[in-house]
């Protein structure tokens, strides 16, 4: 198994547990202190629009506002878990 799907399959199967409340709470704050700790994942404002199902002007507008931290290279990658931070609440439902 390769580690794309090698990750494919991990995230899958804890989106699965999260989702049907199959985690205990000693799991949950193990994977988001272990996911805040050591995984930046980047996006373009496209990427993180087409996430959200929002337009890159609701996205630019957030991150021209809120993230308060310079784009990872020339490309303009911004770190998901800090926008995630200082995106709306009703952006997150379910998809």
């Amino acid at each position: 198994m390769d580690a794309k799907q090698y990750l494919s399959e991990i995230l899958g199967y804890y989106k699965y547990k999260v989702d049907n409340n199959l985690c205990t709470m000693a799991e949950i704050n193990d994977a988001s202190k272990a996911l805040e700790a050591n995984l930046d994942v980047y996006g373009t404002i496209g990427d993180i629009a087409d996430y959200f199902g929002k337009s890159k002007d609701a996205v630019n507008g957030i991150i021209k506002r809120n993230v308060a931290e310079k784009p990872k290279r020339n490309i303009v990658l911004y770190r998901f878990k800090a926008f995630l931070k200082r995106a709306p609440t009703n952006w997150r439902t379910k998809r």
